[in-house]
């Protein structure tokens, strides 16, 4: 992965769009503009029934770099974007949604912290219609261990750069769930390949609203509610049946900690037993979770983590 500072390197940009046409043209217009040239603009359409593939025509016969690709039938939001991946030509690849405002700048800075990286990510400004009026940065604090990264993945897509050696490793796990969540697996893919990199600036202006696809309201629970609901999700057998297949598809990937691959063996028997199993190993691994918490609810949090991924992750993890 190392990069020739004498020679441009290649960037693709990888977009997947369904039904985007109210905000798709500034998306593509902050995307084109960079201040570092991309190589490619890629756009996977899911077979969107508005005006977006006809946007999007329009774009391709004024740029080259523009380069459309029509699903002859509806592939869900994370194949689409998985295999859209898989077109990309450039050294490195970026990841876009649809609906967000690219700053001119993001890939040039990224370029300038790309050496011998597998992944960087990057944080978002949150806004609803004016970037001038943004609801401040999405990551106040950030962890990207291996454990912390399978156990409570929170990287969106959008913010993801990464080296394309990377690919054989994302799509292995693809090719056995087609629908497992893309951004996830590439933190999970790039975290065994080679070091990571988080840039705390403000490189995409991130549109939350409605009708995204990544947009929901998420449940807040008091301490109490949190471990009783979290406790109530081994009940769920089809939670319970999601998480061990993600488990299962991740399972292969070469891990270096044991505990992460004590972890990994554990959640994908889908078991009872194997799930407490798994809360143990976080239990003992609290620091790579709540580093910066008090001992105790370390442990607590930590141990219940497990539970948490039933509950929650298990809803995005493949859909």
């Amino acid at each position: 992965m190392n990069i020739n500072p004498n020679s441009p390197v290649s960037i693709s940009v990888v977009m997947c769009t369904y039904n985007g046409d109210k905000y798709l043209e500034q998306q593509i217009d902050s995307i084109l503009c960079q201040t570092y040239p991309i190589h490619e603009l890629i756009i996977q359409d899911d077979c969107s029934t508005d005006r977006t593939v006809t946007i999007i025509e329009a774009y391709q016969k004024r740029d080259p770099r523009v380069k459309l690709y029509i699903n002859e039938a509806p592939l869900g939001f994370n194949y689409n974007f998985s295999s859209a991946f898989a077109k990309a030509e450039g050294e490195y690849i970026a990841s876009s949604d649809q609906d967000d405002i690219w700053r001119p700048d993001k890939i040039e800075i990224l370029m300038n912290h790309a050496t011998n990286h597998s992944l960087l990510f990057h944080n978002s400004y949150l806004f609803t219609t004016d970037i001038q009026q943004t609801m401040g940065k999405k990551n106040k604090s950030v962890l990207y261990n291996e454990l912390y990264l399978l156990m409570k993945p929170y990287v969106p897509g959008h913010e993801c750069f990464f080296h394309r050696n990377i690919l054989p490793i994302f799509q292995q796990a693809v090719k056995q769930e087609n629908n497992i969540s893309y951004d996830s697996l590439l933190m999970l893919a790039a975290v065994v390949s080679g070091p990571i990199e988080f840039i705390d600036e403000g490189l995409v202006y991130w549109r939350r609203h409605p009708q995204a696809t990544s947009y929901h309201t998420e449940q807040k629970y008091n301490a109490w509610e949190g471990l009783q609901t979290a406790l109530k999700s081994l009940s769920n057998h089809s939670q319970r049946n999601v998480t061990k297949r993600y488990f299962q598809a991740v399972s292969n990937y070469p891990f270096r900690q044991k505990y992460t691959i004590r972890t990994i063996r554990y959640m994908k028997t889908g078991s009872i037993i194997g799930i407490l199993k798994a809360c143990c190993v976080c239990c003992i691994q609290h620091k790579q979770l709540y580093p910066h918490t008090r001992f105790l609810q370390s442990c607590i949090k930590s141990f219940f983590t497990p539970l948490y991924f039933i509950r929650d992750c298990s809803k995005f993890a493949i859909h």
